[in-house]
């Protein structure tokens, strides 16, 4: 079969169109032999079957008031008595209502026939069955026993029997439906396969001519093509390119254009990741530098700490020596002319209490200076060790403490002495430094009256035997709710120039969510404070110890 002047979209169009022609006909087709199918199967559902299964409820409703009207004969106490009458009169109900939908339901003459007989069957049944309840409710039970197996018997059988008929009617209408859809559905699938096996023919022939067609315009496979493109999709961009002098619209000076392309993205990519790389190196040896920094400024409020807090036992350990000296010297003016027992004993009891004030005080000091040393190991080395959270937590406030008088603000700690961290105590505590600097530089800047302090307030729990929970909370001014998406940005502070870096929070971030592998979270408003939540593992993972 030839195609003259036509164009392989054309040929593509004209055999599918054909295929797809023939599959909407097949489709059509099946989808109108299913219509009649299923208008076959909703009649026998709607009319046939409904009608079976409201006749096995009549079935059983009556079966219900058989054996509640014998029960009744049994069972002496009024209580059960009731019952029995009350489930008589449920099921007449039913069976009222029932035989309505049976008569709407019924178009066949036989089925009709039989109902009419059900229905004087029925009505005699229920005069009988009143009589029953009455003498029943009067308790003339020996009268009630005759009335039922004299009468309500004899027409129970029958209109079990009335039934049985209606039954096996419907079930024969059924039986007749169900063979008529069955000759329905075979009439239609005997046919369907007949126009789908053609369908299947016409779609083979087609596509056998289509491809010899297309085969013979095209001229075979382009393998030299073929293997030039999968070079050049495994980067290979330096292989050679046969081509003609003269050839400058084939596929193959596409593909030698497309490579030289690439070549050229190729190179001016690499020329723009090694600007990148340098700029990245630029940039984590200026964040390096600014931590440094950060540490550097910690530090230095650690020394001011520590020579604030060693101030006070030292000032009082010199002053114990110097009253020593004096003492001293005055009791060796007096010995010259000879001491007294008296002023033997004074001289002692000065000297052992000025002894005693100067060790108090110079304990005092030891304490202090190993608390700040252990700060400062834990500061510049950021080694992991096992601590009691709320010791690291008590030498990070007072390591504040000279920044804290300053100003008329509390720091409140409410920390369970039985947490337990295996964890960096040094980064820790660095992320606390700049949360409570953070809430003294903006939560509280409007505040340097006595009469209105800042409480800052740092509390831990227990979340589980893995995690638990820092919240260190304050009663500032709060965070703008613009700002809050932001507050981990490097370099964003509301303070620039009065003392925010805007590299506290963004440390602090990089600090929980690296180093310590815990989450941070904040939650703040307006006037009213800030909160910002540590989930932290009572285990660090990756530990250098």
């Amino acid at each position: 079969m030839r195609f003259p002047k036509s164009t392989i979209g054309q040929r593509l169009t004209w055999s599918y169109g054909t295929v797809v022609a023939l599959l909407i006909v097949v489709a059509f087709f099946g989808i109108y032999k299913l219509g009649s199918l299923s208008r076959i199967t909703d009649a026998t559902l709607r009319e046939k079957y409904p009608a079976t299964i409201v006749v096995n409820q009549l079935s059983n409703d009556l079966n219900i008031i058989a054996r509640e009207m014998r029960n009744t004969l049994i069972f002496n106490d009024q209580a059960h008595l009731q019952d029995q009458l009350n489930e008589i009169n449920k099921a007449k109900i039913n069976m009222a209502a029932e035989l309505e939908q049976v008569q709407l339901k019924m178009t066949d003459p036989d089925s009709k026939e039989l109902l009419n007989e059900i229905k004087i069957v029925h009505s005699a049944y229920l005069v009988n069955q009143e009589d029953f309840i009455h003498l029943v409710a009067e308790h003339k039970m020996g009268e009630a026993r005759n009335l039922l197996l004299v009468d309500l018997n004899g027409y129970q059988d029958i209109y079990f029997e009335l039934l049985e008929k209606l039954r096996a009617d419907q079930i024969n209408l059924m039986t007749l439906a169900s063979k008529e859809v069955e000759d329905t559905y075979f009439s239609a699938r005997k046919l369907m396969f007949i126009l789908s096996a053609l369908a299947i023919v016409l779609s083979i022939g087609i596509t056998v001519i289509i491809t010899r067609s297309l085969l013979k315009q095209l001229g075979g496979e382009p393998d030299y093509a073929v293997s030039i493109a999968k070079k050049i999709a495994l980067g290979d961009l330096s292989s050679f390119i046969a081509l003609d002098s003269n050839d400058h619209s084939s596929l193959l000076y596409s593909m030698s254009a497309m490579r030289e392309s690439l070549i050229e993205r190729t190179n001016a990519l690499q020329d723009t990741n090694r600007e990148l790389a340098l700029t990245i190196e630029t940039l984590n040896q200026a964040q390096a530098d600014l931590i440094f920094n950060e540490k550097l400024a910690a530090l230095g409020s650690l020394v001011a700490g520590i020579a604030h807090e060693l101030n006070t036992p030292i000032g009082n350990g010199i002053m114990a020596a110097s009253t020593l000296i004096e003492f001293s010297k005055a009791f060796e003016a007096k010995s010259v002319n000879g001491v007294s027992r008296a002023s033997l004993k004074m001289y002692l009891a000065q000297m052992q209490e000025g002894a005693d004030i100067l060790q108090r005080n110079l304990d005092r000091a030891g304490s202090l200076i190993a608390s700040f040393k252990q700060v400062a190991v834990d500061r510049t080395t950021s080694g992991a060790r096992r601590f009691a959270l709320a010791e690291v937590i008590s030498e990070i406030i007072l390591t504040l403490q000279p920044a804290i008088k300053k100003r008329p603000h509390l720091i409140k700690q409410d920390i369970p002495p039985e947490i337990m961290m295996d964890s960096y105590p040094g980064p820790l505590g660095q992320v606390l430094t700049n949360l409570i600097n953070n809430a003294l530089i903006h939560g509280f800047d409007q505040r340097e009256s006595g009469n209105d302090p800042g409480i800052i307030s740092i509390s831990a729990r227990t979340l589980s035997d893995s995690h638990i929970e820092i919240k260190v909370h304050d009663n500032g001014c709060g965070i703008s709710p613009d700002n809050l998406s932001r507050i981990y940005d490097p370099f964003f502070t509301t303070k620039f120039g009065k003392g925010g870096s805007g590299l506290g929070l963004h440390i602090s971030h990089n600090i929980v969510c690296g180093v310590l592998g815990g989450k941070i979270h904040v939650d703040s408003e307006l006037k009213v404070g800030t909160t910002f939540i540590l989930t932290l593992p009572v285990k660090a993972t990756n530990l250098q110890h």
